[in-house]
């Protein structure tokens, strides 16, 4: 494996050792400002919000080009505890975002995450106080301890799965969606500083994003990011018909809410075919990836640019089946190594130097249209139409 590549996958490695739900960001937080502080160049402040924002600038010498800005989220699916009850030991708890249901209906492991760095197993059951409901901000079950353990409320619970396993070619982790997204960014960016590349590059690490896009929701609203800058989302989305696992990352034009915008994904467009020009097996994907909404979406609503970027996902969001299935099983989700290396290196490559789509060699081809045929049209233009009856 290329340097490069192994220092790419030891970032999604020990960005795994920081797990997260909504709200409760605090361990991708201070991970993310750790190694982003060490990068020379690179100005990093958090908005009103919680928000990362990490920003690369050097003169691009052709002023007309946007900056780009690679966006993904800190949290995954998980659980607050909230209130506890009669029986020592045992809690309520809600969940945060989209937990497979089948956590709520039937005893599934966790890890209570305290704010000293502890993680207490537990185990969820259904909360006899509270019929299970598949969606809705009141989905709530019993969490019971496994160990005795003081524990300050509220505090985040997540599923005990790995924080992460190289499986072969496979990846398995707890959170994938969106650990993959940061680590990709962050590996990108770094490779970028590294070279002195003359680019204008922001790398955004949101909150909140599995409740309702919320952080970038908020950031969007506030114009945080200039408006004329292109927005990609990168994110682990689940697999859909015409899209493969091992097959490279997917340029997603769009997903279950919206569609993009071609002039952003030209910079992926782009970026791409130099890739392909050293390495003409490079695998990459294009599809509207429509098993879920990322945040592209989000800044759209306010007016940007946007495109995405997906690791096709299995097990999303934890479930071996569906999300509403009250029958399946909780398990890591996973991803294929060579997707994974492959976006960091796309990102990297379009970080490197933004693109209009005009300057795309299918654009120019269907410019150019033949004399032959031109003249060929204009001179047939005026003949009569076989077969139509003239009155």
């Amino acid at each position: 494996m290329r340097e490069l590549d192994q220092r790419a996958l030891d970032t999604l490695s020990a960005l795994g050792a920081h797990p997260a739900a909504p709200f409760f960001e605090d361990g991708p937080v201070r991970f993310l400002l750790e190694r982003l502080k060490r990068l020379e160049g690179v100005e990093t402040s958090r908005d009103a919000y919680g928000n990362v924002i990490a920003h690369y600038a050097r003169p691009l010498g052709r002023s007309e080009q946007p900056p780009i800005a690679f966006v993904a989220h800190m949290d995954h699916p998980g659980f607050e505890i909230i209130s506890p009850s009669e029986q020592e030991g045992v809690f309520t708890a809600r969940a945060l975002g989209g937990v497979p249901v089948a956590s709520m209906t039937r005893p599934t492991p966790l890890l209570v995450l305290t704010p000293d760095g502890r993680r207490v197993p537990a185990e969820t059951r259904p909360d006899p106080n509270h019929p299970v409901q598949i969606r809705g901000a009141d989905r709530r079950v019993e969490v019971r301890l496994k160990d005795e353990a003081r524990i300050e409320l509220p505090v985040p619970a997540v599923f005990d799965l790995p924080d992460f396993v190289l499986d072969g070619e496979t990846i398995r982790m707890r959170a994938l969606d969106d650990l993959a997204g940061c680590a990709s960014i962050l590996s990108a960016l770094e490779q970028v500083v590294a070279e002195g590349a003359e680019t204008n590059v922001y790398a955004v690490f949101t909150r909140a994003e599995e409740g309702g896009l919320f952080g970038a929701r908020l950031m969007a609203e506030a114009g945080t990011l200039p408006r004329e800058t292109l927005v990609v989302s990168v994110e682990s989305s689940p697999v859909i018909p015409g899209v493969a696992q091992g097959g490279g990352p997917v340029i997603r034009t769009g997903d279950a809410m919206s569609t993009f915008d071609n002039g952003a994904e030209a910079v992926l467009i782009a970026a791409r075919q130099r890739i392909k020009t050293r390495d003409p097996e490079f695998g990459s994907q294009r599809q509207l990836m429509s098993g879920g909404t990322c945040e592209g979406t989000a800044f759209a609503a306010f007016g940007y640019r946007v495109t995405g970027l997906a690791f096709p996902l299995g097990n999303y969001h934890n479930a071996t089946t569906r999300i509403a299935d009250p029958d399946g099983g909780v398990d890591a989700e996973y991803i294929r190594l060579a997707d994974y290396l492959g976006g960091v290196e796309l990102i990297a490559e379009a970080a490197r130097g933004t693109f209009s789509e005009d300057d795309l060699p299918s654009r120019q081809r269907l410019r150019e249209v033949p004399d032959e045929v031109r003249r060929r049209l204009m001179a047939t233009s005026q003949n009569p139409v076989r077969g139509v009856q003239r009155g």
